[in-house]
């Protein structure tokens, strides 16, 4: 296990050293009093876990773990302090552990204790996502976001896959999900979910593929099962004039249509997704009936003619 030690006080710094080097199986590949330079070193060391002190002078603690989801960087986070009153906050944000000085052995072996378990699930399992109707997240047939902390962590994943893989910037995105709050507000409540879901992933042993760079994020369709995906793929396949399984696709996209797009999920920004999608589910319809008008076949132009009709 790779560790990183940032306290801007020397004396702490190898005390906490000693004690991890002392207990085994763990390396100290890097101790900083400023945590700037961490930032700046952190992408040679790729670290396993981070022990944070809180109060520093130029950056504090919770500041710091911004910067590192802003860069993309998520390993396990365990704050340190003199302060007992930071805990709430410390577990909010999903922090592995909360270490309060002087850091005694057994208190630490139990924090290494924590980690292990989530550093063993190395194979994580490919995810299918649901957006149509109910907006679920499957792993091995079993719904895995019910009982999250916060909905914000699941409408951020909502958000990204509605904009189709693209990059979008993380302010962007900080103003759909948080349009009642502040910039600087809603940037801070962003990373919290991502962090959040980083945490999900270690905690269920899947991995939702959300990349973040510096000012943007998005998610890589390429790595996931999704309803919303699959559809504008079939779609774009039945509007191929020339595509000998033109209606096979159509009739496959109608299938994934289960009912409007994040129905259940009450998100102030999808509402404009949402009658896109059903304009685009109505105009599939139109040219299913159509298809099945000219080739006499009753039985599925009723159902077709069903399904517009309760649109």
């Amino acid at each position: 296990m790779k560790a990183i030690v940032v306290d801007d006080e020397y004396y702490a710094l190898e005390g906490l050293r000693m004690e991890l080097e002392d207990i085994g199986g763990i390396e100290v590949a890097g101790m900083y009093e400023d945590g700037q330079k961490m930032l700046e070193e952190i992408s040679k060391i790729n670290p396993d876990i981070i022990f944070i002190d809180i109060e520093m002078p130029k950056m504090n603690g919770f500041e710091l773990l911004e910067k590192l989801l802003e860069a993309g960087v998520n390993p396990n986070i365990v704050f340190v302090t003199a302060y007992s009153h930071y805990a709430v906050k410390a577990f909010e944000i999903n922090a592995v552990d909360y270490l309060v000085k002087p850091v005694t052995r057994p208190r630490l072996l139990k924090t290494l204790e924590r980690i292990k378990p989530q550093m063993a699930r190395d194979n994580k399992q490919k995810i299918e996502i649901n957006c149509f109707r109910d907006f679920s997240i499957m792993a091995d047939g079993q719904e895995i976001n019910t009982g999250w902390r916060t909905r914000k962590a699941e409408e951020l994943i909502a958000y990204l896959l509605c904009e189709k893989g693209r990059f979008v910037s993380k302010g962007k995105i900080a103003e759909a999900l948080w349009p009642d709050m502040d910039g600087e507000k809603g940037i801070s409540n962003l990373y919290l979910a991502y962090y959040y879901i980083k945490k999900q992933e270690n905690k269920m042993g899947v991995e939702i593929p959300i990349e973040s760079e510096r000012g943007k994020m998005r998610i890589k369709l390429e790595e996931i099962e999704c309803d919303l995906v699959s559809f504008d793929r079939l779609v774009e396949a039945g509007s191929d004039l020339n595509n000998p399984n033109r209606i096979s696709s159509m009739e496959k996209a109608a299938v994934l249509y289960r009912g409007i797009l994040l129905e259940d999920g009450y998100y102030s920004w999808s509402g404009g997704f949402q009658q896109q999608y059903e304009i685009t589910f109505a105009e599939l319809l139109k040219s299913l009936m159509e298809y099945y008008e000219q080739n006499k076949d009753i039985g599925k132009l009723k159902y077709y003619e069903g399904r517009f009709s309760a649109i």
